[in-house]
């Protein structure tokens, strides 16, 4: 009886074993759904690192800023709905006072202009208006205090090379004046001190890849802000609008980084081995503020191409207190050893193409950075035929993001913001491709940092003799 109890437990194992026997090769014979593949690349590398910072930063002026930008645009609007004047002074850093969000720039709601005394462009050169009480003033800096103690409201935009709270000791170059002493509230922009994201292998001293653009997010998100406050007498303290444009411009970063990151670092090593190879890195836009961004600001490479005569440091450089136009950019110039890294601005995109064309001409190996889809209908397809690589900033539209009542066309851009997204992400892969060969390009160093105004001027003599 036991023996054949035992004889039966035997048979039912094996019955069960086959069973599950045939379940598994039953399962290896069923197609399994393949998983999405993941974007990320190695957690070294640079230009991800720059792209994840940049996210960063974003995410932390949603969840720090945003309830202070709508207090502040609150005060604003009522300022604006009795009778009071709205001004900004965002002078500085270099992407600012090139034009990011001059007047001129598509989508720009034009409700607290600027009156930036140092742009030649400006029909308010020289100017400063008369404000006092009931009036409301955006600015990047300090001084005018009587303007202040009269009653003017004074919104500040925070960065790292403006001293104030997040500042070190002795860091900048008015370190015993803060810029919360000089204004009644402050949005921070939440830059690392060093105004850069990555740190060099073989230059360790030092952060590139700039955070200054940060300061155009600012910009953007208040006059979003105070835009929907205007058209919907609004005065509710409310950021709906600013969150807004700041998911749009998550969203866009985030789909750039996912669909561009490997071409972005096969781009930087192409451009190692042909500036190694004698060739020159060219960057341009119909805007000015792209070449000033990537050509003078600390963070960034001096062999920015082109350079004006007698290089950075004249009175036609990107060093000068005077803003000119950017050095002239000559597609003749051109030779097959160079680069040049093409973006294209919102309203003109007949002038990239008609660059691109000369660039093509030359062999020059050219890169895209422009939306592949361009919501007023102008097809950029023919500029993707004409370059070697190209990059969607997915930003097609003619002028801004957000629908506002009173506007005729949407306001805010992205533009500028994923332009710059694009170049500093090329940037970080070049740099991390000359380094893998044992070299490293010479960088400007902020002069707001302790020693870096002596570090530059130390370094750019041999700039100049090697050019890179």
């Amino acid at each position: 009886m036991n023996r054949l109890i035992k004889k039966e437990n035997i048979l039912f194992v094996v019955f069960i074993i086959c069973i599950g026997s045939l379940i598994n090769i039953s399962g290896c014979n069923t197609t399994q759904p393949q998983q999405k593949e993941m974007y990320f690349p190695k957690l070294d590398n640079y230009a991800d690192l720059y792209l994840r910072g940049s996210y960063d930063l974003l995410h932390m002026m949603r969840v720090r800023e945003l309830g202070k930008i709508g207090e502040a645009t609150k005060i604003a609007a009522q300022r604006k709905l009795a009778g009071g004047t709205i001004w900004s002074n965002i002078s500085t850093p270099h992407i600012m006072y090139a034009g990011a969000c001059d007047e001129d720039v598509p989508g720009n709601p034009n409700i607290a202009p600027d009156y930036n005394i140092n742009h030649p462009k400006h029909p308010r050169q020289g100017g400063f208006p008369e404000l006092g009480k009931g009036d409301f003033l955006i600015t990047a800096g300090t001084g005018k205090q009587d303007v202040r103690n009269k009653g003017c409201y004074f919104l500040g935009i925070g960065y790292p090379m403006s001293t104030n709270r997040y500042s070190p000791p002795a860091f900048n170059d008015h370190a015993e004046i803060t810029m919360e002493s000089q204004v009644d509230m402050m949005i921070y922009t939440w830059g690392p001190k060093e105004d850069g994201f990555v740190t060099p292998a073989l230059t360790p001293h030092l952060k590139i890849c700039p955070t200054s653009p940060m300061t155009v997010v600012a910009y953007w998100l208040i006059t979003a802000q105070l835009a929907h406050n205007l058209a919907y007498t609004d005065t509710s303290g409310s950021y709906e609008a600013a969150e807004q444009y700041l998911d749009i411009l998550m969203k866009r970063l985030a789909t750039f980084h996912a669909n561009y990151i490997d071409d972005v670092n096969i781009i930087g090593k192409e451009i190692a081995d042909r500036v190694l190879s004698g060739g020159k890195l060219y960057v341009h836009s119909s805007r000015w503020e792209f070449y000033y961004e990537a050509g003078g600001t600390a963070g960034s490479l001096m062999g920015i191409y082109p350079i004006h005569p007698g290089g950075f440091y004249t009175s036609t450089g990107s060093y000068s207190s005077k803003i000119i136009a950017p050095a002239e950019f000559k597609p003749e110039e051109l030779t097959p050893k160079d680069v040049v890294v093409l973006a294209m601005a919102g309203a003109t995109p007949e002038i990239e193409l008609g660059l691109a064309k000369q660039i093509r001409g030359k062999n020059a190996y050219l890169v895209g950075i422009y939306p592949f889809d361009r919501e007023d209908g102008f097809s950029t397809a023919p500029l993707g035929e004409l370059c070697d690589v190209s990059l969607d900033n997915v930003s097609g539209d003619k002028y801004g993001v957000l629908e506002m009542p009173g506007y005729e066309d949407k306001i805010i851009p992205t533009m500028a913001m994923m332009n710059n997204y694009a170049f500093w992400a090329i940037i970080g892969a070049y740099v991390q491709n000359m380094e893998a060969q044992g070299v490293a390009p010479y960088y400007w160093m902020s002069w707001h940092v302790p020693g870096g105004k002596a570090y530059t001027d130390s370094i750019h003599v041999h700039f100049l003799e090697r050019g890179y």
